[in-house]
């Protein structure tokens, strides 16, 4: 352990071994019995004579002992002396100086001209700053990146040390975090200042390009606070490595539109792409490659920093998981080129239908799979709500509860557990819903404290003539009726309908309205809390409520004869809204695999549930072996070094087990956009240049506290009374002789 990091005062304590002479003295003083003889009488007499001369020599002695511990004991405590003290003027000018480098290492950095990236401009500044630091200077490092992380969070002595570290900073493909990293030089410089009173100089180098997207919030308010702190103990420098006109072609999105995959099928994806300097770069050719394979390629031409949406279709003959990469020619900036989408193609998306009567499901049935065949895509399955508990959800891709009176507590579960892993989750109200029952299964619980659908519901509405209003058809779910006004949407027929209200904060949203302003669709995502104990996937299902019925058996009652709530089962507009619900319930499961920088995955494991051990590999070949936990008689395992770009495999080291695309992990888009902060959003200490120095004294730094170290001063003494010491007591020696 570097001696500097105990505190002053710690090391002052050993300054009480100065009295350890003294107590010897003492202690010796006592050893021995006193005896008079005869022959001692003469030498007596001898000494009294030379009594004060000796007495004299050995509290000299004593006092040198004593202070060559003492002083030894200063040095050790790093003591200094405060500016204003008579002391202070004493000694030489010079002072070490405390360097805090800081790199930005976000994927921005990465652009490279001539061969060289503003990375590579960022380390060798910064290697020039050591090689030209003087002796005793001391350095930290800090990268700035998603998060700010200390690469040499106390202060380093040995250049060597440094630069090694600042060889091995890489680019973090991710966007960087101005105000974390603010935060983290702050502390950097208060446990120097408190652990490294010798460095009494400090300044901040940041090396940055000044991207608008890390830098755009440099004056909020936060970022200001710091700031005033970090010069109060700093001066500020700031380099600028950017370049100020860029060319950059990126794939800043990719997402699968068809909404769910089955074998032989055709498999439309869109891709979003940007270029931010068109007439040097005005296209360049979209590679679409699936499993290791190219399938497709498109030219794709690009307009100044506009979004082209380029769609590319291919055809997955086997069922299972697949990686597919995009990817454009390189550029100057390689990282945005590629971008990784991980698909699930099932031999048949299965459906499962509730209602407390089954016959009353025909028509939703219908909806969802209007061919009835047994290859179809969809296989729909139609049970009574009462075997909800009996039932493996889980095997199922999305549900639906139609008109079911009540949902009890342990049924409630069951539907979370599910929602939970992803699963989607649709439901129909009708006639015989209670809306008690319902309110406290979306209710959020002890242990899961989101609510399963941010809705309250009230009760059926009066009797009356009513019609759904689209707005502005914004919502995914009404995409088959954008510009289709004939499509039935607007003349479906309805008289009756469940009330019901989104509460203040609540997170769900209105899909589709009735004239009256209440909602007839409401849709969200269900966002489960993690646990300690056991393995939460992050990413919820979707939950979808129709405030209409899904068949035509719900009757108004208190009319004589009862008549229908709608006859929207039946409608044109009934089977689009089914299939969109669809959809939109399985889209989450694409979210699940395809995941950024930083979030966890959780996998399940099939079949085998004595393969509790998982091997995960990751992009760069490397693997990790992680244990699964059983839980609903299936195997589930979660993974966090989500650090790398690219596509993870997992393995069960079992017997004869083979790896499977698990997953994809993708960038932050938005670090592509390489526009430059405007300088005057930014605060006068963040800008290129020098800020904060001792104007009075022209001095290149501010000085953490003006003082000299003492410890210098101590060693001198110490060395020197040592000399002094062996010299009297060679001396007295000698002359007792």
């Amino acid at each position: 352990m570097n001696p500097f990091a105990f505190s002053s005062a710690t090391m002052l304590l050993w300054g009480l071994a100065a009295v350890a002479p003294i107590l010897i003295h003492l202690w010796n003083r006592r050893r021995y019995r006193e005896t008079d003889w005869a022959a001692m009488k003469f030498l007596l007499a001898a000494m009294k004579k030379n009594r004060r001369r000796i007495q004299v020599e050995h509290l000299l002695l004593l006092l040198v002992r004593c202070a060559i511990l003492l002083f030894f004991a200063i040095a050790l405590a790093d003591m200094s002396c405060v500016g204003g003290s008579g002391i202070a003027g004493f000694g030489g000018p010079g002072s070490a100086t405390h360097t805090v480098l800081v790199i930005d290492q976000s994927y921005s950095m990465a652009y490279g001209e001539d061969g060289q990236t503003r990375l590579d401009r960022a380390k060798d500044l910064a290697r020039q700053l050591v090689n030209e630091a003087s002796e005793g200077d001391g350095f930290t490092l800090i990268t700035m990146g998603r998060t700010a992380r200390g690469v040499i969070s106390e202060p380093a002595f040995d250049p060597g040390d440094v630069l090694r570290e600042i060889d091995q900073i890489d680019i973090d493909p991710g966007v960087a975090v101005l105000d974390l990293t603010l935060a983290e030089i702050e502390g950097v410089l208060r446990v120097a200042a408190r652990d490294f009173p010798r460095l009494r100089r400090s300044q901040v180098c940041i090396l940055t390009d000044y991207g608008d997207v890390t830098w755009k919030d440099s004056a909020s308010q936060s970022s200001e606070q710091l700031l005033a702190k970090i010069q109060e103990l700093a001066v500020m420098r700031t380099l600028d490595v950017g370049q100020p006109q860029t060319t950059n072609s990126a794939i800043v999105g990719a997402e699968q539109v068809t909404p769910y995959l089955t074998p032989n099928q055709p498999a439309r994806f869109r891709v979003d792409i940007t270029c931010d300097n068109a007439s040097q770069l005005p296209s360049q050719v979209l590679q679409m490659v699936v499993d290791g394979r190219l399938v497709s390629q498109k030219m794709v031409p690009f307009v100044d920093n506009q979004i082209v949406s380029v769609e590319m279709n291919t055809v997955f003959t086997k069922p299972g998981t697949h990686a597919i990469e995009f990817r454009l020619e390189d550029d100057l900036l390689k990282v945005d080129n590629h971008r990784y989408v991980v698909v699930e193609v099932k031999p048949q998306l299965r459906v499962l239908c509730l209602a407390s009567d089954v016959p009353s499901l025909k028509f939703l049935k219908l909806a969802l799979d209007p061919s009835g065949e047994i290859d179809s895509a969809i296989k729909v399955e139609t049970m009574n709500a009462s075997a909800l508990l009996d039932i493996d959800l889980l095997a199922y891709d999305a549900v639906y509860l139609s008109n079911v009176p009540q949902i009890a507590p342990e049924e409630a579960a069951v539907l979370r557990g599910y929602v939970e892993r992803g699963g989607g989750l649709v439901i129909f109200l009708g006639d015989k819903v209670r809306a008690d029952s319902y309110n406290a299964a979306f209710q959020p619980t002890g242990e899961n404290p989101a609510p399963l659908l941010g809705v309250h519901l009230d009760q059926p509405s009066k009797r009356g003539e009513y019609f759904l209003d689209p707005r502005q058809y914004e919502s995914p779910i009404l995409e088959p009726f954008r510009g289709q006004q004939a499509g039935g949407l607007l003349t479906t027929p309805v008289w009756n309908y469940f009330q019901v209200n989104l509460p203040e904060g609540s997170s769900a949203r209105t899909d589709l309205w009735f004239g009256s302003g209440d909602p007839a669709i409401v849709s969200g995502q269900y966002h489960p809390a993690l646990k300690e104990d056991e393995l939460v996937s992050r990413l919820g299902g979707n939950v979808l409520l129709f405030c209409l019925p899904a068949s035509t058996d719900s009757v108004d009652r208190s009319l004589d004869p009862p008549e229908a709530w709608t006859v929207f089962p039946t409608w044109p507009s009934f089977p689009p809204l089914v299939q969109e619900s669809l959809a939109m319930a399985v889209a989450s499961q694409f979210d699940r695999r395809n995941r950024q920088l930083g979030e966890v995955f959780e996998g399940i494991v099939e079949g085998n549930l004595g393969a509790t051990l998982i091997e995960v590999t990751l992009p760069d070949d490397q693997s990790s072996r992680i244990e699964a936990v059983a839980r609903d008689d299936r195997l589930f395992w979660a993974f966090d070094r989500t650090d790398q770009v690219g596509i993870y495999r997992s393995k069960s080291l079992s017997d004869g087990a083979t790896s499977q695309v698990e997953f994809a992990v993708n960038p932050d888009p938005r670090e592509s956009d390489l526009s430059r902060v405007a300088m005057e959003n930014v605060p006068p200490g963040l800008q290129p240049g020098e800020h904060g120095a001792d104007v009075a004294g022209g001095s290149p730094m501010v000085a953490a506290a003006s003082s000299i170290d003492l410890f210098r001063y101590a060693l001198i003494l110490v060395l020197g009374l040592l000399f002094v010491e062996s010299f009297l007591a060679f001396r007295f020696g000698a002359a007792a002789r």
